[in-house]
């Protein structure tokens, strides 16, 4: 991105039997159709063929073109784009320079520096880079059969700034490593602890360590200060990732260095940055898709045991999951890892290389739980139940065995500590003489005005629903037929109500819910059905001539001036009569 905030994506794979003057013109059309452009530049590649910088307005317009025009057919090959490599400022000459510094000789076979940057750095590294970097190291071809070489050319300086390490030097010495060992990180293993005593406990760490413990020591530097965490294996079912509960514990956050290298923190204002990405969102166009992406990805996790798999299984999993390929083009981006990454309020990445993992973030799993969790409540004849009850609620609507592993947490006390206030109610309780927790739905007192207003409302719902042939209406129509009969919006709030569900419960001397399959429909009951049909046949009665309907002839009277028949089924009787 430049420092205007346009974006310059890179156009490949252009047909080589097309002019060069045709190319500016057809990928300057293509773009054209979707986003404005600043510029089009044309040059020539190593093999012969064409490509293309295209500079557009913003990352949103950047989006939208990957999402229209990544491998489209244009000649006879699919073009390919991407966002241009970064400029050479950005390149990793300290990093370089400190790991040829460690090599006897200062010099590398090509293949084993690129394995022990990724392995110290937790980065790649590309051969252009290096080339791109020709004041600080030297490649030479093969000459005496031993590889292409990498060396450090002589006197080279490049600041002071001293190098990011892998692991913390007081609890993980480099210095009983030899400089060509690999350096491989399993990750941080599931374990088995609570978020206060975690919380507690990581403060003293990052307080002895200058606020910042690098991720692939922590545990090492953990143990030694503080009791050992127990765990099981990391199959999400005997314990939670600690990369993730490290999500829930405040005051501290995980940043990922230039090169990879992922780090402990606390957390400040100067490293809680907000991205550009973040404050602008998706391009309007594509907001609907990623919302639908990002409920689709908590659908698939939250059936599998502890709501994680591997990165590598992400793309089979959805098609097998949803009967479909996901293409990440058609979000905006190119990499499945760019996608996740922008949805952080939903999808947490841990660990690294071929066990990196996707997962929920904590922020989604409480909201999955307050969710679950007021499921569970409402199917209770009195909307509350005790917390030791909590496994056995749990299965008796979801059908199957509760594990508090699946939300993220290793105890229900502190997942229901991070819920919103004014969610739910939590009550202590003796029960039998033990102590225990009473769960209940938090309503708030309405006042003397919200009762008179709700009051209104029952009269308006039975109003609205009269003119339904079986006088309800499918629960996901009833704010827009509200707004187009009565000429308003219908606001919950004014009710003293977070949702419509809360209002509807409120008059259930009025309406009542019914689940009809897959839907839910909003009905009046029973004593108001008979009142409205009542009014309805009064209606019949007075239009008639003598003033009076045979009672045979009732229901086509009826008919004959609604439209459809008396909702008889609907009242619980067979006929008229």
């Amino acid at each position: 991105m430049t420092e205007s905030g346009e974006v310059e994506l890179q156009v490949t794979n252009l047909d080589s039997g097309i002019d060069q003057r045709e190319v500016r013109q057809l990928v300057s059309a293509l773009f054209s159709e979707f986003v404005s452009l600043s510029g089009v530049n044309i040059y020539r590649q190593e093999g012969g063929g064409f490509g293309a910088v295209v500079k557009v307005g913003n990352l949103q317009e950047a989006q939208l073109a990957i999402s229209q025009l990544h491998k489209r057919k244009v000649g006879t090959k699919r073009i390919s784009i991407s966002h241009l490599p970064v400029d050479g400022g950005s390149l990793p000459r300290k990093e370089v320079v400190s790991l040829l510094q460690s090599v006897p000789g200062e010099k590398i076979q090509l293949f084993k520096f690129r394995q022990m940057y990724e392995e110290r750095f937790r980065g790649s590294i590309s051969v252009a880079d290096l080339h791109r970097m020709k004041e600080v190291v030297t490649l030479t071809e093969d000459l005496a059969g031993v590889g292409r070489m990498v060396q450090l050319k002589a006197n080279t300086v490049v600041g002071t700034e001293e190098v990011e390490s892998l692991h913390c030097e007081t609890h993980c010495p480099t210095s009983q490593v030899g400089w060509g060992e690999r350096r491989v990180w399993e990750g941080l293993p599931d374990v088995v602890v609570e978020l206060e005593v975690l919380s507690t406990n990581l403060r003293k760490v990052l307080k002895s360590h200058d606020g910042g413990v690098p991720l692939a020591s922590l545990l090492h530097c953990y143990n030694a200060e503080c009791d050992p965490l127990g765990g099981g294996a990391d199959d999400g079912l005997h314990g939670v990732p600690l990369e993730h509960l490290l999500q829930a514990v405040k005051g501290v956050l995980v940043t990922t260095g230039d090169t990879g290298i992922k780090k402990l923190v606390d957390a400040t204002q100067g490293n809680f940055g907000v991205k550009y990405s973040d404050l602008v969102g998706p391009p309007p166009a594509l907001a609907g898709q990623l919302i639908t992406f990002t409920r689709e990805v908590v659908d698939m996790l939250k059936i599998v045991p502890g709501c994680k798999i591997a990165f590598y299984k992400f793309i089979p999993r959805y098609h097998h999951h949803f009967g479909k390929q996901c293409r990440v083009a058609d979000y905006g981006y190119t990499k499945l890892r760019d996608l996740l990454d922008s949805l952080p309020h939903v999808i947490q990445i841990i660990g690294e290389g071929a066990k990196t993992f996707i997962t929920l973030a904590h922020k989604a799993q409480v909201r999955r739980f307050s969710n679950d969790l007021l499921k569970m409540l409402k199917s209770q004849p009195d909307k509350q139940f005790l917390l030791s009850a909590f496994p056995a609620v749990f299965e008796r609507n979801y059908f199957k065995p509760f594990s508090v592993y699946d939300y993220g947490v290793c105890h229900l006390k502190d997942i229901l500590s991070d819920i919103p206030e004014n969610t739910f109610v939590l009550e202590d309780v003796n029960e039998e003489s033990k102590p225990d927790v009473m769960i209940s739905v938090f309503r708030r007192d309405q006042t003397q005005e919200e009762v008179m207003r709700t009051r209104g409302f029952a009269k308006e719902v039975v109003e609205l629903l009269r003119h339904s042939p079986d006088l309800s209406i499918c629960f996901n129509k009833f704010i827009p037929a509200y707004h187009q009969h009565f000429g308003r919006q219908c606001r919950v709030g004014s009710y003293g109500m977070t949702k419509l569900i809360e209002l509807f419960e409120a008059v259930t001397d009025t309406v009542e819910i019914r689940e009809d399959g897959e839907e839910r429909l909003v009905q009046l009951t029973r004593d108001k059905m008979v009142w409205v049909v009542g009014e309805q046949v009064e209606c019949v009665i007075k239009a008639s001539r003598a003033r009076c309907v045979a009672l045979t002839d009732l229901e086509e009277e009826f008919q004959k001036m609604f439209g459809h028949l008396m909702p008889l089924g609907r009242m619980g009787v067979s006929r008229v009569e």
